[in-house]
Formats: C-alpha cells, sequence, structure tokens
C-alpha cells in the first residue's frame, strides 16, 4: 500500500532529476509504501523520452503539461495523481541529501499532524560565492531543528504534508506567475487556518543549478511587479517582510516615524545606487559585501519593481 508519494516538480532539468532519482531509490528501504511523481512542467530538453526508458524499482508515475505553466500549476497536478497519506515535494533543481528519507519519517512521527519544511545547501567542494552564503543564513535555513515557523518563513522547494491538508487548502494557488509568491502566500494560508509549521533542516537537498547575480535581481524585481501586490492584497494587514518599509514596501503599520526614515532612505534605493551596489557586489563574487549591504541590494530591486507594477 502506498504511504508516502514523492513529488518532483521540473523543468528542463534532466540531469539533476536523474541524479534524485538515483538517490531516491537507494534512501528508499520498503518501495511498496513510496512512490515518485514528476511532474515536467513542458520540459524540451528529453526530460519526458529520459524517463520512458528508465527502468525504476520504485512505482513511478510521469506527468506532462506539454506547455510550461508555472510552478504552482505544476505542484498541484502533482498533488492530484498522489496515492501517499503523506506527500513530499522538491523542486527539480535539488538533489536529496543523506538521510533525506529518514529525516522525514523521523518528523513525520515527531509532528504527525505538521508541515514540515526541509532545507537545502549547496554541493561540497562548489566554490560559492558571497550572495550564496547570504541565501544560506536567511529564514528557516538559519533556525534550529523542530521550531515552530512563522507562515512568511514557509519555503515550498523542500517540504511534506499530508495530502487531507494541502487537499483542505486547494493547493497552490495558480495566480502567481512567474518566481516567487506562492510559497509565502501558501505559509500564511496554513497559518491563518492554523496548521503548524516545523522546521526540519535533517532532511536537505542540495542545489546543484547556482543563479548568477544578475539573474537574482531580475528574480525580485519581477516577484515585486507581479507576485509581490498579490500577496499585499490578499494579507493587507500581514507585513510580508519585517523591515521592507525602509525600502518603500507598503506597511500596515503607518507610523509617522516610518514615513520619515523611509523618505530619508530613498536615495539608497533610487536606480543610481543599485546599479552602484551591483557592481560593488560584481567584484571577486561579492567579497565587499554584508548581509545589510545585500537585504538593500535584493530587497530594493524588489521595490523597484513593486513601483513599476
Amino acid at each position: 500500500m502506498i504511504r508516502y508519494s514523492i513529488v518532483i516538480s521540473v523543468y528542463n532539468q534532466r540531469e539533476t532529476l536523474r541524479q534524485a532519482l538515483d538517490v531516491l531509490r537507494r534512501q528508499i528501504k520498503n518501495p511498496k509504501a513510496f512512490e515518485v511523481i514528476v511532474a515536467d512542467d513542458g520540459s524540451v530538453d528529453g526530460t519526458g523520452e529520459f524517463i520512458r526508458k528508465l527502468r525504476y524499482p520504485i512505482f513511478l508515475k510521469y506527468l506532462s503539461s506539454g506547455v510550461n505553466k508555472g510552478r504552482p500549476h505544476n505542484r498541484n497536478r502533482g498533488l492530484e495523481k498522489a496515492a501517499g497519506e503523506w506527500v513530499i515535494f522538491i523542486d527539480g533543481d535539488l538533489v536529496p541529501g543523506e538521510g533525506f528519507i529518514d529525516a522525514y519519517v523521523r518528523a513525520w512521527g515527531e509532528f504527525p499532524d505538521g508541515v514540515l519544511v526541509g532545507s537545502w545547501r549547496f554541493p561540497p567542494g562548489r566554490a560559492a560565492s558571497k550572495w550564496d552564503r547570504y541565501f544560506e543564513s536567511r529564514g528557516c535555513l538559519a533556525m534550529k531543528s523542530g521550531l515552530w515557523l512563522p507562515g512568511k518563513y514557509f519555503t515550498s522547494a523542500n517540504f511534506s504534508i499530508r495530502r487531507e491538508t494541502l487537499n483542505r487548502l486547494q493547493g497552490f494557488d495558480v495566480s502567481f506567475e512567474g518566481w516567487g509568491g506562492e510559497d509565502t502566500e501558501f505559509g500564511l494560508r496554513l497559518e491563518k487556518n492554523h496548521f503548524r509549521i516545523f522546521n526540519v533542516p535533517e532532511a536537505f537537498c542540495y542545489h546543484l543549478q547556482a543563479k548568477s547575480l544578475d539573474d537574482i535581481l531580475k528574480e525580485y524585481e519581477s516577484f515585486g511587479r507581479f507576485g509581490y501586490p498579490l500577496l499585499l492584497k490578499k494579507f493587507p494587514n500581514e507585513d510580508i517582510f519585517d523591515r521592507g518599509w525602509l525600502l518603500g514596501l507598503q506597511s500596515h503599520n503607518r507610523r509617522l516615524h516610518r514615513t520619515i526614515l523611509s523618505a530619508l532612505l530613498y536615495p539608497l534605493r533610487s536606480t543610481l545606487s543599485l546599479a552602484l551596489l551591483r557592481s560593488l557586489a560584481q567584484i571577486r563574487r561579492g567579497v565587499l559585501f554584508n548581509d545589510t549591504m545585500y537585504d538593500l541590494l535584493f530587497y530594493g530591486h524588489l521595490a523597484r519593481g513593486y513601483r513599476k507594477r
């Protein structure tokens, strides 16, 4: 009987998928209790052909959308075909690390009604940039095992949830397009409906596909234009980013001193200042930067996208 479903959401990530499936094959001790669902969001890199030729010793389902519809659509399609009581979701640029399955099995026993968020790290031997290290120290990645997470810290790249819970919440909101927002929205919705989210860093994956700094900045600006306004519309009384008001992002707590300080800091989020910060960040992969400067750089681009919406 299938008890656990593992949904891998992929888009043109055939090689990473091959590595992930190989790791899962070795870690799953009872193949009759697990199924693996590959939800393909319109890949054109031969992912479908690779899966059809694969001889996999664990029950494997392959779903192809034919066209790229985005991560919320793709995860929801995977959920529709999941038969297990528990569902693990993994993004296509992740490869499970050592003890991944065992860590989730232990956590299911400890938090049977919770939503579990795993972690990610860069593979050994990779020369990580300063901005890579910045992201490794943010949100749930900086928190200890077993701690309860606020909804806005929820991340969807590697998490586990009861299928019944996800069905009750009607899956991910497909209004979100592009990068950013759908995981934060889902976490806030979990919190609003009184579901507890727990941090399980032992269930970690290796993040194999590095992004350039320019790609990350484009994603933040796109998030500011499209995903962030949707979050504000759905959760008008929630400060999505703790200090976002410093960069001109909307805040429901409109105190006078915040308004004045935000206005005084406006030059730091101007186009010229952001261009200068970007240039400095490129020097020797960010050797001159610290976390505060990255806050200004990334959330400054988010704020710029938000102003352009």
